[in-house]
């Protein structure tokens, strides 16, 4: 009789594990990895709980992979110092109840193993939505929304933009290769359905007269997607690459794609998608499936990007070309008053080249003052202008602004 009583007590402190409240709402285990990219809001995650029984340890697994997408992921969601400290008061109520982040688990425990301590690890599969977790985050103003950041500092441009040969023009590829014009359009309809405001570059009239009118942009050999999405007046941009294998079982596509911001250049993330190896499918399907994949990996680190480098102010390219002869002394003049203007005014600009003839800066200007090229070219007027120097706008171009200095003797 005793041992039939000790049975139903077991039994019933098993069944009540699910239901009695967790005293450590926060995640238990710290392992898990990343899967898959599932959809544009959720993420596959391999994930370990941990806890005294089988089931705490499974109910840990939800908490464990939230805690890697917030906090551990490479695209991790939580990126800047303001929203780390601005989580910590709601965190116990997304470990609590975790389930509004979760669209789907595994039927089979990937593991399960007694630990030197007692307690149980449990190894599942489970999606964790983004999305959901974002849009929470965001209600409770720990987050901005995508709608604040966009008023604050603007959505970012981009443009899609395949990768060319060294000399040859991206544009070139889009004629010869059909299979190029279908995966841009898989990723701008990607980023369109993330409301990031894109660009087409076939949108640019004459656009190859204006990149053969500004090899002197960055060198003659600099690359015509840089100097596309320059002229374009696109933020980022983005260029991508791909093959697909014949394997045993099937065929597979691997994309590579890469983001650089595009008035520095400055590559901000590389990643590769893959399809899954498949029978009889066509290349157009397995690209398509590779580049869902590959974006989503680095959309995240652009939106991340976006918050730390952004709010600093509005990049511009700008280019000063002098023009015509200068004595020595108004020439330096000249340098002096532009190095004052940019220790003033646009802290945190960097300087790329400083000749006689030419000064390249990468402006970093104050949003609120600066928010259209021509308000910038005024005040760029206004500083160095003197008698005998007038100062020409030769074109703005979005982020680009191209400006003559003209001996006016």
């Amino acid at each position: 009789m005793k041992r039939l009583l000790a049975c139903l007590a077991l039994v019933a402190t098993i069944a009540s594990a699910k239901d009695r409240p967790n005293p450590h709402p926060r995640p238990r285990g710290n392992e898990a990895s990343f899967i898959e990219s599932y959809s544009p809001t959720e993420v596959t995650i391999k994930a370990t709980g941990i806890g005294q029984e089988p089931e705490l340890a499974d109910a840990d697994i939800a908490r464990v992979a939230i805690d890697f997408v917030l906090f551990k992921w490479t695209d991790r969601l939580v990126s800047v110092e303001t929203e780390k400290k601005g989580i910590d008061p709601v965190l116990d109520e997304i470990y609590r109840e975790p389930r509004p982040f979760i669209t789907w688990t595994a039927d089979k425990v990937t593991a399960t193993r007694k630990l030197a301590n007692g307690e149980y690890a449990m190894t599942r599969m489970i999606r964790v939505s983004k999305g959901a977790l974002n849009d929470f985050l965001a209600s409770k103003g720990v987050l901005a929304s995508r709608e604040d950041l966009a008023e604050a500092v603007g959505n970012p441009s981009i443009m899609v933009i395949p990768d060319a040969p060294k000399g040859q023009s991206p544009l070139d590829v889009f004629d010869k290769n059909p299979l190029a014009q279908q995966m841009s359009g898989s990723i701008e309809s990607y980023l369109t359905a993330r409301q990031y405001e894109v660009k087409n570059p076939r949108a640019i009239e004459n656009i190859n007269e204006q990149v053969d009118a500004l090899n002197k942009v960055g060198g003659a050999d600099a690359d015509a997607s840089y100097k596309i999405a320059l002229l374009s007046g696109s933020d980022i941009y983005i260029t991508f690459s791909g093959t697909v294998q014949n394997l045993p079982g099937g065929r597979k596509a691997s994309l590579t794609i890469r983001a650089f911001e595009t008035t520095t250049g400055r590559t901000l993330g590389t990643e590769t998608g893959y399809s899954q190896t498949r029978p009889n499918t066509t290349d157009q399907a397995l690209d398509e499936e590779a580049s869902n994949d590959a974006i989503d990996k680095v959309l995240q680190r652009l939106t991340n990007y976006w918050k730390t480098e952004a709010r600093k102010g509005a990049q511009y390219k700008v280019i000063f070309n002098v023009v015509g002869h200068f004595d020595e002394r108004t020439l330096e003049k000249i340098k002096d008053n532009m190095e004052d203007l940019v220790d003033q005014e646009f802290p945190g600009s960097k300087q790329n080249i400083f000749t006689d003839k030419t000064m390249d800066y990468t402006l970093l200007a104050p949003r609120a003052k600066y928010n259209t090229a021509n308000r910038l070219v005024r005040r760029l007027r206004d500083k160095l202008e003197m008698p005998g120097v007038r100062v020409k706008s030769k074109a703005t171009n979005g982020r680009l602004v191209s400006i003559d200095i003209v001996n006016d003797k």
